[in-house]
């Protein structure tokens, strides 16, 4: 015969409810308990991986910058400062054409009765001062100017030129002071080379494009590669033998 199921009392529906609700609230504990020290463990990872990473800067930044390599800074030095004090001259050469082209169009152009110099637009529509003002037909009429006279977009296009050389000038002065620092720097003892990669970047990132081009003839300049700190003679075997480096790679089996 079929055994039927008796229904429970409400004290034994209470009772399994319970018991259930109990199972259900110390199942939900462990999970929290667990996610708890995973998270505890991924800290304490992240806090060893940090303290790893701090020694290891501390032993590269204290570590001293071998005379190869400062003999090796000091040639790159000797060429920045050379192809520097061309790009100089080359831009002081530029100035003064610039100016001469300048005072030869001021010298030709159309003077008001007031002194100043005025110059007709390409389609002889507009007028312009020497300062960029612009006049109006009140001040002058531009079929009153002699067409033969320099023409306005020549004379802002040659102080624009000259505004351009004025600015690469003092960039050429400013990154001039930044070698003779460098080199003043590279004199004293107790040079580390993490402060001897700095100088390195510092001045590869700070050249000015005129001094780039001649440094770096052959190379576009998106191809200009930033400086990387790289690790002392020595100092990937002793990084290894502290536990701080990478392990050597496993030959083939």
């Amino acid at each position: 015969m079929m055994e039927v199921a008796l229904p429970r009392s409400w004290k034994e529906q209470f009772t399994f409810a319970a018991a259930m609700r109990e199972e259900d609230i110390l199942h939900r504990e462990k999970l929290a308990r667990f996610a708890a020290r995973q998270q505890q463990l991924t800290n304490e990872q992240r806090l060893a991986s940090q303290k790893r990473d701090g020694e290891m800067r501390a032993m590269v930044e204290a570590a001293m910058a071998t005379p190869a390599r400062i003999a090796d800074f000091g040639v790159k030095l000797d060429t920045y400062e050379t192809k520097t004090v061309e790009a100089l001259m080359e831009n002081q050469e530029a100035m003064e054409k610039v100016r001469q082209n300048l005072d030869d169009m001021l010298g030709k152009a159309h003077v008001l009765p007031d002194g100043r110099r005025v110059f007709k637009t390409e389609d002889g529509e507009s007028v312009y001062d020497e300062h960029g003002q612009k006049l109006n037909s009140e001040a002058i009429d531009p079929s009153g100017i002699d067409d033969r006279k320099p023409k306005w977009e020549a004379f802002k296009g040659a102080t624009s030129e000259r505004t351009r050389l004025e600015g690469e000038r003092q960039g050429l002065l400013d990154y001039q002071a930044k070698l003779d620092d460098a080199r003043d720097r590279l004199g004293k003892d107790g040079l580390t080379d993490a402060e001897l990669t700095e100088m390195e970047a510092d001045l590869r990132n700070a050249m000015p494009e005129a001094v780039r081009a001649k440094v770096e003839p052959d190379k576009p300049k998106a191809e200009a590669a930033p400086i990387m700190p790289s690790i002392p003679d020595g100092m990937e075997t002793m990084m290894r033998q502290t536990g701080l480096g990478p392990s050597p790679m496993a030959g083939p089996r």
